[in-house]
């Protein structure tokens, strides 16, 4: 179950544009294609597998099926097997692929044989393509294989040349998602030769399909079918990696179908011709406002559902004229090619509706091709020439009632009015009175009026009074206006009335649009807001609702909410959970346990999944296009208010955060300055202690050394603090120069000796390096707090080593030790800001978080990594542009 839009992106566009994140969470495709059963597809698979099994990837078997030949069950040998989950249906044990197991392992890569294959009843997917999209879904890769019979667009053709009916099929979108499709072509003698030698079926089979499917025509044109399709496909990948000036993607096909089995056809072909062009495609289904039978609406639904299937965008119009429709539909998707079948219709109709669909559709054809689909004729619903008249109309039994007793009433009166007025009067007044009816009721009551009073007035007013026998000409020609009038009438009341029935269903979608759009902008809570939408989905679906919503982690809660009606049990509730992990429908109707209880839906927006609605639509038909529209438009709006909400709330936090910041950075600024006062006089008084008269007891020359180690510290706490304050203002001053990067790193050496105690401190500069340009005080406090930073972190005795190199074009300043190195997976969040490493009860851990703001002000890039021989290593690169300009006098 998909949304209605009309202006809903391509599914061929977008996968052409898939990338980036959610490529990358995505797992990959691999199908290896091929003709018919027996080319080697299963083998292949099997091999390559192997061959990524041999450099590490994490394989395991989610399904295989060796149909019992030696060579493949020997490929499959080594490879872990996940368990088959086994169910029972209508008394048959059977066994199917394990999605749960598969999940739950999530191993780098599983294979799955026969993609097309169709599951049992009551699973989660009816089809194991669908378990396949789940799965690349969890990101884990997949490899699997499809013969070319089964692909929807081609099963036509296939039954067409075999004979044989296709009965599994999966749509032409799953080969244009996957990242790769490996042909396994085999020339039809070897197959045949395979076959024969028992490598393909069982010995008893074998006799049967070479005189039915395996014979040298049928395989000779399904290896043709499988080279085409894989060429367009190629041929498809290479136009969206390199468009060229004449690619067609401008181009749209419009395919037009109807309630009829042959819809399914028209849709296959229309995707062929889609696939050919490179273009997108659209289905549309005009309303002509009849009353479907529940045969038809079922089959219309199928219809929808498989151009749904196939990648196609979906779009209804309420039309009584199927051509205006078709004419709307066209101007509004912009179409170049209108796809129709053959009409059912009789030539009456064409004549009295003014030619044939395609004939029509023709004329008007100036900016659209119209083409006509080889349907098949056997598969067209042709009407009933003989069908009752009152079939289609929506009369209700009592308007037949009401009818016949205004008559009766009418007839009484013109009884007493005949002693005064002639029987051509008279008949004016039964006229007059149809076209009142008219007003009122439908075809049928209006016809059935029409013929009651015509009777009445041959049989009690025209004379010979009391017989149905008419003397004058004039009086058939008015007798038989009564039927020609009453036509006319029915018509014209029909369509007045499917126009005024499609208005009025409209507006009222509209209103209740308008309605929950005007109570949400009023709501300014989270529980308002679910309070007003449930009570309007509830009142105009007439269904139990059941509300889950996301928590504040962003997983699913375990409670629905407080005003849910709808309480499903846990198998129930699993799918909801399910919906809200995958973002796609599930339950009634849909491709995920359609045979559920409930139709769960997600609450989507850009701003993400906000939580889960259920409605519980047991022993309850599916919803109409127009209620499925209307749906999808009232969660919409739900979500897009609740993102609203959302939003304030991060919004209040947000400006809640920038007050804390500016006052943070005042108090930062407002500190570190006015401790600068007192440090710079505490620095005074130790220097004026250190050169007083006589020399100090050791014991008052250990409390100064104390002393001034403090003040060292402290002195270094308030700078970091004013720099930090300084970046984060933007008020930092760059004074870029050209500099010799072999004079940084023995001024940063030079700085931090006094306080290598125990540690190994070198420097090491290549010789002849060009002048940099850079900050040199800004780039010597970074390196001092790097060399100071791997003191603090490494132990006595290591040995820390300062490297200056130009590799290229780039300056490499490196800081590395052979101390314990950089916590597994620390490497990017040390340099945020006050993280400290574990068991650090000195500084504030604000150094890398400094280093990397004035690295990053002077262009360059810093980074964290540990040595394979033991150590971290940090490294500096500054962009080196060019030399510094000559002065004049050395010219």
């Amino acid at each position: 179950m998909i949304p209605l839009e009309e202006n809903r992106p391509d599914p061929d566009e977008l996968l052409s544009r898939i990338g980036g994140e959610e490529k990358q969470n995505r797992g990959r495709l691999k199908i290896f294609f091929g003709m018919a059963a027996g080319v080697g597809k299963t083998f292949e698979m099997l091999r390559d597998a192997q061959k990524a099994r041999s450099e590490g990837t994490d394989v395991w078997i989610g399904y295989l099926e060796t149909h019992n030949r030696r060579e493949t069950e020997a490929q499959a040998e080594g490879i872990p097997i996940l368990p088959r989950k086994r169910s029972k249906y209508k008394g048959v044990d059977l066994e199917e692929m394990d999605l749960d197991s598969i999940l739950e392992k999530k191993p780098d890569l599983v294979l799955v044989d026969e993609l097309a294959h169709t599951n049992v009843p009551g699973s989660r997917h009816p089809k194991r393509y669908q378990d396949v999209l789940e799965i690349l879904d969890q990101g884990i890769n997949v490899y699997s294989t499809l013969n070319v019979q089964h692909l929807e667009s081609r099963a036509g053709i296939v039954e067409e040349i075999s004979g044989a009916p296709v009965m599994e099929r999966v749509p032409d979108s799953i080969l244009e998602v996957a990242d790769e499709v490996e042909l396994i072509d085999l020339v039809p003698e070897d197959l045949i030769k395979r076959l024969k030698e028992g490598k393909v079926y069982p010995s008893e089979k074998i006799p049967q399909a070479l005189n039915s499917f395996f014979r040298t025509p049928n395989l000779t044109a399904l290896r043709e079918l499988s080279l085409s399709y894989t060429s367009k496909l190629v041929d498809r990948e290479l136009s969206r990696l390199e468009p060229t000036k004449d690619s067609k993607l401008s181009e749209k096909i419009l395919v037009a179908i109807g309630p009829s089995a042959g819809g399914a056809e028209l849709i296959r072909y229309a995707k062929r011709i889609a696939f050919g062009l490179k273009c997108p495609w659209v289905t549309v289904y005009v309303d002509e406002g009849k009353n479907l039978s529940e045969e038809d609406k079922n089959t219309l639904r199928e219809n929808l559902q498989f151009a749904r299937e196939l990648g196609s965008e979906i779009l209804s119009l309420a039309e009584k004229d199927p051509v205006r429709g078709i004419l709307r539909a066209v101007q509004r998707t912009k179409a170049t090619h209108v796809v129709v079948g053959r009409s059912g219709k009789n030539r009456i109709s064409w004549l009295l509706e003014g030619g044939s669909l395609v004939d029509r559709l023709s004329k008007e054809s100036g900016d659209f091709q119209v083409i006509l689909a080889p349907t098949d004729s056997s598969k067209r619903k042709s009407p009933n020439r003989f069908s009752p008249f009152w079939w289609g109309a929506r009369s209700k039994p009592v308007q037949y009632f009401l009818s016949f007793l205004a008559l009766m009433g009418v007839t009484s009166f013109n009884l007493l009015l005949n002693t005064f007025a002639g029987y051509w009067s008279i008949g004016l007044i039964y006229l007059f009175f149809i076209m009142f009816v008219s007003l009122f009721a439908g075809r049928g009551p209006v016809l059935v009026t029409a013929a009651l009073s015509a009777v009445f007035w041959n049989f009690l007013f025209i004379p010979p009074k009391f017989t149905f026998y008419i003397e004058k000409m004039e009086d058939w020609m008015m007798f038989g206006t009564y039927f020609l009038l009453a036509i006319v009438l029915g018509v014209l009341t029909t369509r007045l009335r499917a126009r005024e029935d499609a208005l009025q269903s409209g507006e009222e979608a509209l209103s209740g649009l308008y309605r929950l759009s005007t109570s949400l902008s009023k709501a300014h809570s989270l529980d308002e807001i679910v309070s007003v939408a449930m009570e309007s989905i509830r009142n105009t679906f007439h269904s139990p609702i059941l509300l889950v919503l996301a928590d504040k982690e962003g997983r699913l809660s375990n409670t629905p909410h407080t005003k849910s009606d709808f309480l499903p049990d846990m198998r129930e509730f699993a799918l909801a959970n399910w919906t809200f992990q995958n973002r796609k429908p599930s339950g009634k109707s849909t491709d995920t346990v359609p045979m559920s209880r409930g139709l769960y839906l997600p609450l989507l927006s850009p701003g993400g999944c906000f939580g889960v609605l259920g409605l519980d639509r047991e022993e309850k038909p599916p919803l109409e296009l127009e209620e499925e529209a209307l749906l999808f438009s009232m969660l919409s709006q739900l979500s897009l208010a609740m993102e609203r909400i959302q939003l304030l709330g991060i919004r209040a936090t947000a400006k809640m955060a920038e007050e804390s910041e500016k006052f943070y950075s005042a108090l930062f600024n407002s500190v570190s300055h006015d401790f600068r006062t007192p440090l710079t006089v505490i620095r005074a008084s130790l220097d004026l202690l250190d050169l007083g008269e006589g020399s100090l007891a050791s014991k008052d020359s250990s409390l100064i050394s104390e002393i001034r180690t403090a003040y060292k510290k402290l002195d270094r706490l308030v700078s970091d603090l004013l720099d930090m304050s300084r970046l984060e203002s933007g008020r930092l001053q760059l004074d870029l120069q050209w500099e010799d990067p072999s004079d940084l790193v023995n001024d940063a050496v030079k700085l931090t000796q006094d306080e290598k105690e125990k540690h190994s401190l070198t420097a090491i500069a290549d010789e002849n390096m060009p002048l940099v340009r850079m900050d040199h005080r800004l780039m010597g406090q970074v390196l001092v707090h790097l060399i100071q930073n791997a003191f603090l972190h490494t132990g006595q005795n290591t040995s820390v080593v300062v490297r200056a190199s130009v590799p290229k074009d780039h300056l490499l300043l490196t800081v590395e030790d052979n101390g314990p190195g950089v916590p597994s997976g620390q490497e990017e969040k040390i340099f945020e800001k006050f993280l400290k490493g574990p068991g650090e009860v000195q500084g504030t851990g604000l150094g890398l978080s400094i280093c990397k703001g004035l690295v990053e002000a002077q262009g360059g890039k810093i980074w964290a990594e540990n040595k394979p021989e033991g150590g971290a290593r940090f490294s500096i690169r500054i962009p080196v542009l060019t030399f510094p300009p000559l002065e004049d006098e050395f010219v």
